[in-house]
Formats: structure tokens, sequence, C-alpha cells
């Protein structure tokens, strides 16, 4: 409830910055956004994470999927106020950037697993 009366104030602050300083509103905007990032991750989703975690503590690689998630939808965040700010190809960069580091984490995690099933599979033979 905290994080959606700071949301309000924010946007009625906003507008005002809008109407009275229009050369620093995209300036502002950027400051407030990652503000109220850090507010969205420390209030509500890393507690949020923390708590559905301990949920499913037996269940396998489910941190590892729950944080790829967490990173990808921050690289969707940083990649549409790129794109607000009509800078769309550091955007895609960002994106670009995040997939690869996703894929050389998803791919250590595969080779993991590939060498346990090959040394069962050697024991079975």
């Amino acid at each position: 409830m905290t994080f959606l009366i700071y949301a309000v104030i924010l946007m009625l602050l906003l507008i005002f910055v809008k109407e009275t300083f229009v050369k620093l509103h995209g300036i502002i905007v950027i400051i407030f956004f990652f503000i109220l990032l850090y507010f969205l991750l420390s209030m509500l989703a890393i507690p949020f994470l923390d708590q559905l975690l301990s949920y499913v503590q037996a269940v396998p690689y489910v941190p590892q999927l729950v944080y790829s998630a967490l990173f990808y939808q921050l690289g969707l965040f940083f990649k549409s106020i790129f794109a607000e700010e009509e800078y769309e190809t550091f955007g895609d960069l960002v994106m670009f950037s995040i997939r690869i580091v996703l894929l050389f984490y998803w791919t250590k995690e595969l080779g993991k697993i590939l060498s346990d099933l090959s040394s069962i599979l050697e024991k079975l033979q």
C-alpha cells in the first residue's frame, strides 16, 4: 500500500515538473525511475522472492529460474526507459547483453547436468 502512495506522489511530482520545468523533465523522470525501482525491489520484489523461495527450497533450479526472470524483467524496464528517451538502440543492446549473460549462465548449468547424466549412463553400461 505504501508503494502505491509513493507512486501517486511521484506521478503528481512529475506532472508538476513537466508543467514548470520542461527542459529538466527527462532527467528528473530518469532519477525518479531509479528511486521508484529501488523502492519496488527493496520493499516488494526481493522480500516476495525470498518468501517464495523459502516455500520451494527443495525444488531444483527454482531460485535460478526466479532470479533469471527478475533479471530479464529489469532488462525490459531499462529497455523501455531507453525507448522512451528515444535511445532504442541502447535498449536493444541492454536486452542483448542480458540475454547473453543468461545464456552463458544456463549453458554452464546445463553442462553440469549433462556431465552428471553422461557419468550415470557410463555406469549403466
